[in-house]
This record gives structure tokens, sequence and C-alpha cells, in this order.
């Protein structure tokens, strides 16, 4: 690492979303020089893509750099233009270097680290980085936007939600809406609210969606403390008292499970309670008869606050089908329903992740499986050196993730930590990706998402790093059941700094993850 006689390690972080900001900021508090390379002309990632009256899933409070908390008071569920305002704050408080319209077209790998081509405003140039974090996102490029048979002989408008630019759009229209993910059921709502709109729902297989609140409580109050994540299953169980539970007591794992599922249930069939017959048979179609668990992926969604209210007044009409064609007045579906509407938004999601930029063999190790790339600790790549991963951790406590997965990945850089052999890191690696194909439905960047599995996540990383994961304690009742908040690591870094240097260098546990 840089004393005062060497000049301080080189990161380009490649993205300026929130994953490479917060990264950086943890980069630069660890003494790194970083810049961070932007290829659009403004910082935010997926943020600066999203469409009109989109708003972030989680509360405020868990959606901040844990030191540096939001500088104005954002909705609990704060909007894309608040979280884009607060992305500028953070970049003017932690001083970070960000070369917008700089976009990395190429890294050549060297004994020391790597060259980055990279083309701007005054031409391409090439510098030289001892490490380079990648953070260009798993959501900003790459809409699958499918090509349908007859879709060119019809004569309305298709599109995916990236293109709606305005919500006014869908007034007076009718609009069919494909896919269930997140963006898919925030156009069928948005567009359900507009004067004189009908929305035709189209989708091969209902998801779960959660709650705004459930049990009378807001859903952060059930899913984000220790309680709510040590009962959820997952790949890995740091602690004793979880091993235990989820071995000598699966049974009553399930069984908590199917009450929730049950809990979930019943909360969409109450939009339609007074509305007769045909308002359940709606809600019955978007009510999913898989597993909730198998559902809590990336791709889940907190219910849009009006999309199950439409589907039992028949403003959003579900079709649960797959588009077989286009005709020139619309679809056909594979049930044989035809469907005449005026625009149709193809909100089928994104593409795997792809690495344009670097050497053609290693992108072969990160691009070749269908569920997106695969990780040790979702951070580092066994046989790639000087390379990291900061946002390929995605989950319910996002930032918090990024930045104790960026002080791991710094631990390493620094010398501080070693890591396993790579034979064990790839052993890790085949079982993650086991246990996700088994319990987690499919999506192009499965292997990417920590999700509501979050806690167990971050209590590995920091037992790797030396630090307690309990950041409630002594305070048993809170760290049990109090929610857990970004602000809650804010003392990780300094945690980690204060830890004994002449201590033998850290390595990380065999747990499988």
């Amino acid at each position: 690492m840089a004393n005062n006689n060497t000049p301080a390690p080189r990161v380009a972080v490649i993205g300026s979303g929130i994953s490479g900001i917060t990264s950086a900021a943890m980069l630069q508090k660890n003494g790194f020089e970083v810049v961070i390379f932007e290829k659009s002309d403004q910082i935010g990632g997926v943020w600066a893509l999203a469409y009109p009256n989109i708003r972030l899933q989680n509360i405020a409070d868990h959606y901040h750099i844990s030191d540096f908390p939001w500088p104005f008071q954002p909705d609990l569920h704060p909007t894309g233009a608040q979280i884009m305002q607060y992305l500028q704050a953070a970049v003017q408080h932690f001083g970070l270097d960000v070369r917008l319209q700089h976009h990395v077209t190429a890294l050549a790998e060297q004994s020391d680290g790597w060259l980055a081509g990279i083309s701007g405003p005054d031409g391409f140039r090439e510098a030289h980085f001892d490490f380079v974090m990648i953070s260009n996102g798993h959501y900003s490029d790459g809409k699958n936007n499918v090509q349908f048979p007859d879709q060119d002989g019809y004569q309305g408008k298709v599109m995916t939600e990236r293109d709606v630019r305005s919500l006014d759009e869908f007034k007076g229209k009718r609009i069919a809406v494909v896919g269930f993910g997140k963006s898919a059921v925030d156009m069928a709502d948005f567009a359900a609210q507009q004067e004189g709109a009908q929305v035709y729902h189209v989708f091969r297989t209902p998801r779960w969606m959660i709650p705004r609140r459930i049990l009378g409580l807001h859903f952060t109050n059930i899913l984000f403390n220790r309680f709510g994540s040590v009962m959820m299953p997952a790949w890995s169980h740091p602690s004793v008292t979880e091993r235990l539970i989820h071995t000598k007591s699966a049974g009553f794992i399930r069984t908590f499970w199917k009450k929730i599922e049950g809990v979930f249930r019943g909360h969409v069939l109450k939009a339609g309670a007074r509305l007769g017959a045909d308002a359940r048979k709606r809600l019955e179609m978007v009510i999913p008869q898989h597993p909730l668990v198998a559902d809590l992926r990336s791709a889940s969604c907190l219910e849009p606050e009006n999309y199950y209210k439409f589907v039992a007044e028949g403003r959003i009409e579900p079709f649960q089908s797959e588009v077989a064609a286009f005709h020139p007045g619309g679809l056909r579906l594979k049930n044989g329903t035809a469907l005449d509407c005026d625009m149709v938004i193809l909100s089928l999601g994104s593409q795997t992740p792809v690495f344009p930029f670097l050497p053609a063999g290693y992108r072969g190790m990160l691009e070749s499986e269908p569920d997106g790339i695969q990780l040790y600790r979702h951070l580092v790549h066994p046989r790639i050196p000087r390379l990291g991963f900061a946002g390929y951790n995605h989950c319910f406590m996002h930032v918090p993730a990024v930045e104790v997965g960026t002080l791991w990945i710094s631990a390493l850089w620094k010398g501080e930590l070693e890591l396993p052999p790579v034979d064990v890191m790839e052993q890790s690696i085949v079982y993650l990706q086991a246990w996700k194909r088994e319990h987690i439905h499919f999506e192009p960047s499965r292997s990417c998402g920590v999700n509501t599995r979050f806690q167990q996540y971050l209590d590995i990383l920091l037992k790797d790093l030396g630090i307690s994961p309990y950041r409630k304690l002594p305070n048993v009742a809170a760290e049990v059941f109090a929610r857990y908040r970004a602000a809650d690591y804010a003392g990780v870094f300094r945690e980690y700094q204060r830890r004994d240097k002449s201590r033998k260098i850290l390595r990380p546990s065999r747990v499988l993850n």
C-alpha cells in the first residue's frame, strides 16, 4: 500500500450508478486514487434511464452510503429524481473524480495492473491503473426487446419501459403490457391511472409481489430485521443458531413461509372483496401457484399502490399466456386470444451482463452462463487478478453490501486479506450456482442476486474482515427485532481501520457462498 514515498495505487471504476459511486467512496477512504469513468453524459446508471414516476422499492433509510445520510428530506420511498439528487450530492461530498462521456472501450492486462483504452470528448487515450472495479450495472444495458412474428405489420406503437418519456402517452389508449417484473407491473399501474386508458396485462407466470404492509406493519419491519432474515432459506447460514434452525427445524421454516404466503394471498383477494365473482377471478389469475420463497430474487418487486385494485376493477385485465404473434391491430396470444390495442410495452427484463471491454478469454469466463457471472463472494473471479465487481451483490440492503464488499476488496488489494486456493473458490462458486438454480426462479442476473439473503451475506463478509456483524448490540432486543438500516454499517470502516495491524493476514472462512 502507499506510504509517504509511494504514490497511491490507482483504481478505475467503470460506471457511475449507485454502486460505482458507493464503491469509489470506500476505495478513496482506503487510500486509493480513484477515477470513475461514465460513458453517458450524466451520473446515475439505471436511475438516469428511469421511466416517469419510478420510486425506490426500499425506504430511504436503507438506500444511502452509511456515513452520508440524505442531505435533504426524501419521500419514504424516494423518487427517481430524489435519488439522482442524492447521487450528485454524494459525488460532491466525497470529492469524487467522475469523468462523464468517457467510455472504457478496452482493458489490456499487464503484469502490474491494467491498461485502459478510453474514448472521451478529446479523443482516445490510454491510461494505466493498478486495479479496476467494474460497476457498469446489470440493468443499465441490454433490454430484452424480443422480435415477435408479424411485428412489422402492427399499426400501433411498440416500446419498452425505457422508451416511455411521459405517462400522458397512455391517455385514452388501449395498452398491452407484456411481462411480470417490476417495470411491467409499474407500467400497467401507471397506464391504468391515465384518463380513458384500458390496460391488458399479458404474462406467462404471475410473480409474488411484496405488500407494502404485512400484518399491519410496513414490510421493512418484517424483512429487514434479523429475525426475518434468520428465517430466510439461504445458501449459507453463518451463525450456529441459524444453522440449527434450518437443519433441525426445516418443517417449522416451511410452515412459517406457507403462513406468510397465505397472508400475501389474502391481501391480494381483499382488493376485490366487495366487487363480485369476476373481480375475484381476475385477482386469482395474478396470484402465483408456486412457493413465495422462490420469487424472492433480484427481480422481486414491491406491489405498485393500485395494481391489485385496478385488476379487481377491470381497469387492468390480466391474461396468463404468451405472445404468439402480432396482427395489424394488436396481439395474438398462444391461448387463442386476440387483443386489439394501440400500444404494446414489452417489459421483458434485461439481458445477461456483458463486458465488451475485457479480453476475449476473460469475457468467456464471465459471460458463459445464462444466469450471469459467477463470482467468489459476489466480488471477484478466482482467475482474473486485480479486478473487482461492485453491485453484482444486488440485495435488499444494496448500498451497505457494496460498501462492505468494497472494503473486502480493498483489504485484498492492500495485501491484508488472502484469497483461498482457486479450486476452493471455484468449489464455492459451483455450490452457490447450484443452490440458486434449485431454489430461486430464473432471471438473467440470478447469479448477481443476494436479494433477501442480505443479512447472511453481510455477516459472512464482516466475519471475513474480523468485524462483528451484529451492529445493534449490546441491545439484544434491537438486534433481533429492530429493522436494520444503512446507518447501522456506518462504523464498519473505522472498526476495520482500528484492527490490530500486527495480526496475521485475514483469510476468508471456508463458508460455501
